[in-house]
């Protein structure tokens, strides 16, 4: 699929709102190009939602990877269309655990706005972890929902 980021961020759609998907990036890119879009980087970049759904199934803290954690909120909140202003249950739930991502957000320690030297290691209660978890099931679900949706087999 196509991830994009401009303005806005968000996935290539079909014209009937579907998922564009295809099975190598050579032909992704080439789905990109007869769209007017210009990909600037075409290396398919990887997220090991498996280990995601183990996370999840199984939420600890001191299992927690961080920037992991943090690619596929931001990844399943661009497929939700939060950047469009959606407003459906997942979006309501992850606005409402705006707290778990600050502390994902610090916890990944990007060096942009890290100090040199510096690390923040976030401390996690059992409220948050399950709250955090809530959040990446329902994007767990609506990765699963949406290449269903677009004729791949999960």
């Amino acid at each position: 699929m196509l991830w994009f980021s401009d303005d806005r961020d968000g996935f290539v759609r079909d014209e009937a709102g579907r998922l564009l998907t295809a099975a190598t990036a050579e032909t992704l890119t080439a789905v990109a190009r007869s769209r007017d879009i210009t990909p600037v980087d075409c290396d398919p970049a990887g997220y090991d939602l498996d280990r995601i759904r183990a996370w999840c199934s199984a939420p600890e803290a001191s299992a927690m990877n961080c920037p992991a954690l943090l690619d596929a909120w931001n990844f399943f909140d661009d497929m939700a269309g939060m950047p469009d202003g959606a407003d459906t249950p997942r979006g309501r739930r992850s606005r409402g655990a705006t707290a778990c991502y600050e502390k994902l957000f610090w916890g990944s320690n990007l060096p942009a706005v890290t100090p040199p030297g510096e690390r923040f290691a976030p401390e996690w209660r059992a409220d948050e972890l399950i709250q955090l978890r809530s959040v990446l099931e329902a994007g767990l679900d609506l990765v699963e929902s949406e290449l269903r949706a677009a004729g791949v087999r999960v």
